[in-house]
């Protein structure tokens, strides 16, 4: 669930989506696909910055998409003080975006114990736990994760039910996971009713989805039209459009410049990355029976996300076979 989760939870909000057999959860993710750069190590007699300053230029490098030189501080903050979880959260970020979700794993569980209230730690746990079990595709891990990822999610949701981002991660969740990894329409309802309640433009465009899911695409449509006619640049729910428009194929053309527009545009965490943006284009260039412009976008989504399943299904499906 580009897509899943900020530093303060997971869509930031960027649920993004579980995959093949555990579910198609891409809550499309922060900074996916830098390369790892390691910046060089500071003189021995240099002054240790204090925590604070640390984490603050943190924020602002990853921010501005600089991983990997917000990476090198916060691993020597983290080597000096082992339970800074305001480093650790940072650090779980710069672990999404450089696609390595199970040292994000592996970093934040012995922060599980100890902070079971806090609704941050739990939520960008929750998110990389999904996003984990989405690259996995079938088996007993992913869906060990899946389900660890949906009960980490729910506690934070109880911890603070008026974040939007928690909410989202689990309608994404929700209305795409099969019934072994605890998926149903109904959960994923009521989560988007609570949603909307929280901001009815957003709410919409998660009701929007599950009306997909249900097949129901000129009543997902219309929801997705609501929502932009109160707020036509909203990111998130020209996304929604998009993807409603290529699962349905229908409004072709509207779908694509909707999509189109987003590619010029910085997702904020918790928004679509832009992988999950050509991953769409693709779709819609299948419904036109453009096999190149789909095999093209497909590559795209692929190059700025190795790991998503989704358009490296539909390489193996439009690609011809090789002897």
């Amino acid at each position: 669930m580009r897509h899943f989760v900020t530093p303060a939870g997971i869509a930031p909000g960027r649920c993004r989506a579980f995959c093949a057999g555990i579910v198609r959860f891409r809550c499309p993710t922060l900074l996916a696909g830098l390369l790892l750069i390691t910046s060089p190590c500071p003189a021995a007699d240099a002054p240790v910055p204090p925590a604070r300053e640390v984490i603050e230029n943190a924020h602002q490098l990853i921010k501005n998409r600089r991983l990997p030189e917000a990476r090198r501080p916060l691993e020597e903050l983290l080597a000096r003080e082992p339970e800074n979880i305001e480093a650790a959260l940072l650090m779980a970020w710069i672990h999404d975006g450089l696609g390595r979700r199970d040292d994000a794993i592996a970093l934040l569980e012995p922060f599980l114990e100890k902070n079971a209230s806090d609704s941050r730690l739990l939520g960008v746990y929750a998110g990389q736990c999904m996003l984990r079990a989405g690259e996995l595709g079938l088996g007993f891990r992913a869906l060990r994760l899946a389900r660890r990822g949906r009960e980490f999610m729910e506690r934070a949701v109880a911890l603070d039910p008026d974040n939007i981002a928690y909410r989202e991660g689990l309608v994404d969740f929700y209305r795409q996971a099969p019934a072994i990894a605890g998926g149903s329409l109904e959960k994923a309802r009521a989560h988007a009713d609570a949603l909307a309640r929280l901001d009815p433009v957003r709410g919409a465009a998660w009701q929007a989805s599950i009306l997909v899911e249900e097949k129901k695409f000129s009543e997902a449509l219309a929801a997705c039209d609501a929502a932009l006619a109160a707020r036509p640049d909203d990111y998130a729910a020209l996304f929604n459009f998009g993807r409603t428009v290529a699962e349905s194929g229908l409004r072709l053309d509207e779908g694509e410049r909707a999509l189109r527009g987003l590619l010029g545009r910085v997702p904020r965490p918790g928004e679509p990355s832009h992988a999950g943006v050509w991953f769409r284009l693709g779709l819609i260039a299948e419904r036109r029976g453009d096999r190149e412009a789909a095999l093209a976008a497909h590559r795209e989504a692929l190059r700025l996300e190795p790991n998503f399943n989704r358009p490296a299904e539909a390489l193996r499906r439009l690609e011809p076979a090789r002897g």
